[in-house]
């Protein structure tokens, strides 16, 4: 499972390479593209949508080894995205990511123990502050069971840490929990094919560095501005994050996935309840001329609870990568290998909201062209 996930990943990000005995892999790729909403503004009387060519430049390293009786993973990751736009300059933002995971064997049993830690930090380039720069942390105990080489069960307790640095009233901290297991449903002797499942669950209690507000308007007299209806209360803001969801993965031929993903926030502050449901689709194929072809899908739909889409909805969003994660989109990626260890990829994708009104609606248009060096 994790291993396709993995290929999936490499091709989707034009990093194709051979496969290597070498426990630690070096990726570097960089480019320039258009984007038509560097801002990422919804349309409307009040915003102007600013296109601008933007520079990318990014370098990722993967290494596994072993230490203290136990085996690790490590992942470490840079991408700065420089805007080209001096009136969007505030866009432009470095995001470093480090992941680790280390487990050992419990006894002879096929369970093993171990730790997570997690760390993001979205630094701005040329700003104080920037527009979307913040910093998660997470830690966890893990525990997991193996029932053979296709069976996994990962249980994760620990806590995460968030802070949004435009402004501190959306930080938040809390204890979190999850669950996930790996199954290959199917595969046939070579192991050339394969169908494989992963389910997961999750909860995190976010309590915030800000109060819970109530609503002061009645429900059959909203007024056109509705952030009029929002009276701040004495009581701290607190959330309750849950998410399930599951994916299906073919590997043959074509590597194709689908996935949903359900997504409930439960919060006593008013506007900031929501019902998620994300629909993910993925293909990667090897095509004429030594390309791999990579066409990726997200169809994302929001309910607010409590009828108002609250303006500055930073509550709801994920924050990990420096790309919009949070509208449906439509990706299409080509990549070709040139040598043993450099490839070329150009990449197109578009952004919108579903159910948007005529007042503000979000749309986003990106084509990029790069190269990928991977060691």
């Amino acid at each position: 499972m994790r291993r396709a996930a993995l290929w999936v990943g490499l091709v989707a990000s034009g990093a194709i390479a051979p496969a290597q005995a070498s426990p630690t892999t070096l990726t570097a790729e960089g480019g320039a593209e258009i984007d038509s909403n560097v801002e990422r503004v919804e349309k409307s009387r009040a915003n102007t949508q600013i296109g601008a060519a933007v520079g990318r430049l990014g370098v990722k390293v993967d290494h596994r080894g072993k230490a203290v009786a136990g085996t690790y993973v490590l992942h470490l990751s840079a991408l700065a995205r420089v805007i080209g736009d001096r009136i969007a300059r505030a866009e432009s933002a470095a995001l470093l990511v480090g992941d680790l995971k280390w487990v050992r064997p419990v006894g002879t049993r096929p369970v093993s123990a171990g730790l997570g830690v997690t760390v993001a930090d979205a630094l701005p380039l040329n700003d104080p502050t920037g527009t979307r720069t913040f910093r998660s942390l997470g830690a966890d105990g893990l525990l997991v069971l193996r029932g053979g080489e296709d069976r996994t069960l990962t249980i994760a307790f620990g806590a995460r840490s968030f802070t949004y640095k435009p402004d501190r009233v959306f930080d938040w901290s809390g204890p979190a929990a999850s669950i996930r297991l790996d199954l290959t449903l199917w595969q046939p002797a070579g192991g050339t094919k394969s169908v494989e499942l992963a389910a997961y669950a999750g909860v995190e209690a976010r309590s915030y560095n800000d109060v819970a507000f109530a609503n002061v308007c009645a429900d059959d007299a909203m007024p056109e501005n509705p952030k009029s209806c929002f009276a701040a209360t004495s009581l701290p803001r607190n959330d309750r994050y849950h998410r399930l969801g599951a994916e299906l993965t073919w590997v043959g031929r074509v590597v194709a996935a689908a996935g949903y993903q359900l997504a409930v926030t439960d919060s006593n502050s008013f506007g900031q309840s929501l019902v998620r449901h994300r629909v993910n689709l993925s293909a990667t194929t090897g095509l004429p001329w030594r390309l791999f072809g990579t066409a990726l899908a997200t169809i994302q739909f929001d309910q607010y609870l409590d009828g108002s889409i609250v303006e500055e909805d930073v509550g709801n969003q994920t924050f990990t990568t420096l790309d919009d994660e949070n509208r449906s989109s439509l990706q299409l990626r080509l990549a070709r290998q040139i040598s043993k260890t450099w490839s070329v990829e150009t990449r197109a994708a578009i952004w919108t909201d579903l159910g948007a009104d005529n007042a503000a609606s979000f749309r986003r248009a990106l084509a990029y062209l790069g190269v990928v060096y991977s060691h």
